[in-house]
């Protein structure tokens, strides 16, 4: 499960389907769907407060392409054995995927126009204009 420690952000995100947790086991059909999508690694307890300045983002992102990009949070138990698979070396990192092919790994915490420029990059432009910030 992920930690109850997480962010409002993840936990709205899970609760609204804008996330869905995944573990080692549900990843390989959640990656294999050719289709836009994000999963979001939000790391261990230390860099919690990070991982939920990356999830606000991460929320405002996924409701501006408008269920355009699917998303899904790794469960904190399969992280350190799906990390390589993904190329994520540092948390919370978000991971750009179309199908099972990484495009691109966003770690850390990143200014917002990294994220929007990441996403239009890949996905396009989003269903409505992309937020210049999010709100927590």
């Amino acid at each position: 499960m992920i930690a109850e420690t997480d962010s409002i952000a993840i936990n709205d995100m899970l609760d609204t389907g804008l996330l869905t947790a995944l573990d080692a086991d549900s990843i390989g059909t959640f990656a294999a769907q050719e289709r836009p999508q994000v999963l979001f690694f939000p790391g261990p307890k230390a860099v919690r407060r990070e991982a939920h300045d990356v999830a606000v983002a991460l929320r405002e992102v996924l409701r501006d392409y408008g269920g355009g990009v699917h998303g899904g949070v790794v469960r904190d138990e399969s992280a350190a054995a799906l990390s390589e698979r993904f190329r994520v070396s540092a948390t919370p990192s978000l991971v750009l995927l179309y199908g099972n092919d990484v495009l691109e790994v966003l770690p850390r915490v990143r200014d917002w126009a990294e994220y929007a420029e990441a996403f239009q990059r890949y996905f396009g432009p989003a269903s409505r204009p992309l937020n210049t910030g999010a709100q927590a």
